[in-house]
């Protein structure tokens, strides 16, 4: 039997490399599924709807994780908008 390696395409979007000024926000999540931490969270703003602004501005650039994480990938123009 042989093993025949295949190379794997990501998307475009998936391929991107990552630019020196784009912004990554962490996010944790509790097992009852609310924010547990999010990194760059404003003074005077709950976790919930900092978490919730940021996904209905920039819902392309955030990414899922195991174990309850995820991460938010944006573009400082974008970020800066927000």
């Amino acid at each position: 039997m042989s093993a025949v390696a295949k190379r794997i395409e990501l998307p475009v979007e998936e391929a991107r490399v990552q630019k020196a000024d784009d912004v990554l926000i962490h996010v944790r999540f509790s097992p009852n599924a609310e924010v547990f931490t999010i990194d760059r969270l404003p003074e005077g703003v709950a976790p919930k709807a900092w978490f919730e602004r940021l996904f209905l501005n920039a819902a392309p650039y955030y990414r899922t994780l195991s174990n309850g994480r995820g991460f938010f990938r944006i573009p400082a123009e974008t970020f800066a908008a927000i």
